[in-house]
């Protein structure tokens, strides 16, 4: 079993660090973030001792980082929180084992690291809970329409101020009065004749087969000026 211990206090570490030997652990003892971050990455790591802060930097993600790298790690957090400060803790850092005081003495710490690697059933279930959790967060969502209409119109509000709009209702109950309409207009005689003599007022629609004489092309390249290519008449 191969510890890591990350105090403020260097005292308070090296007495750590004794009983954790005599337990018959391999101990790695540092004091910055960085350096503890680095060994979590590289080495599996199964029990960390740690002060909740380190010069003002909180210690939550080397516990995240070290478990990512082994599921399996345990963590006591050392911290001067009291009371009700504590009980999101557990919710933040899964495996966390242990909470303590900053001044818990060595030997207690060493007896609550002998008790977090060798409960192995508790460690189990810890890690099949977060396997779980990972596999629901990540899951697909299926959309399931079951159930719905889709063709169904919802009903729209308006408020006082909004002008009336014809409603699918209004056009239902109008349109047999445009088929009344219809047949107004069928009714209507001489509207056929009265295009038939109209038309030969404006005659039959001829293109221009050339431009009049009168009209000059113009070509737009020059200095400026129009240049014309044709004589005017």
């Amino acid at each position: 079993m191969k510890a890591l211990i990350l105090r403020s206090d260097a005292d308070a570490a090296v007495a750590t660090a004794r009983v954790l030997i005599e337990k018959g652990f391999q101990v790695l003892c540092v004091e910055s973030h960085k350096v503890a971050y680095a060994l979590v990455r590289l080495d599996t790591i199964n029990l960390l001792v740690m002060d909740e802060t380190i010069n003002g930097h909180l210690t939550h993600s080397l516990a995240l980082s070290g478990e990512r790298r082994n599921p399996y790690l345990s963590a006591i957090l050392l911290t001067d929180r009291i009371g009700s400060q504590t009980d999101d803790l557990y919710d933040l850092i899964p495996c966390l084992h242990a909470l303590v005081g900053l001044r818990t003495p060595a030997s207690l710490l060493g007896q609550l690291a002998v008790t977090s690697v060798s409960n192995k059933d508790a460690i189990a279930a810890r890690v099949a809970q977060n396997e779980m959790q990972d596999a629901a967060e990540t899951a697909p969502v299926d959309l399931n329409w079951d159930g719905f209409d889709v063709t169904e119109q919802a009903p729209v509000a308006f408020d006082d101020d909004t002008p009336n709009i014809p409603s699918f209702a209004d056009i239902a109950a109008t349109a047999p009065a445009l088929d009344d309409v219809d047949a107004h207009l069928d009714d209507l005689d001489g509207v056929d004749d009265l295009a038939v003599d109209v038309a030969p007022l404006f005659g039959p629609f001829k293109p221009l087969a050339q431009p009049p004489a009168q009209i000059a092309k113009v070509s737009i390249i020059g200095e400026g000026r129009p240049t014309p290519t044709t004589s005017l008449q």
